[in-house]
């Protein structure tokens, strides 16, 4: 039988987590590219335009949802790297 430790285990979601981050913060860094702008400066222009830009709004929820994913995957690193995790059995 094999024997596989907590610690183990969590390094193994570690990773996985952090390879999750990675590809988030890259799409990210994409759209600040595109755009040249921060994310809260881009919301503002693309809520307070008069003109209708429906690519800038898709990019706007995209963005927004890889900044949710991103803040929600760094919650769960902080987690792995602290050991608050239960293994279900």
């Amino acid at each position: 039988m094999l024997t596989i430790s907590k610690k183990q285990i969590g390094n193994w979601v570690l990773l996985d987590y952090l390879s999750q981050k990675q590809l988030f913060q890259e799409k990210v860094n994409l759209l600040e590219k595109k755009y040249n702008l921060d994310f809260k400066t881009f919301e503002n222009q693309v809520e307070n335009s008069l003109i209708e830009n429906f690519e800038a709004w898709d990019d706007l929820i995209e963005w927004k949802a890889y900044n949710h994913f991103l803040s929600e995957i760094n919650s769960k690193i902080t987690d792995i790297r602290n050991g608050d995790f239960q293994m279900a059995g």
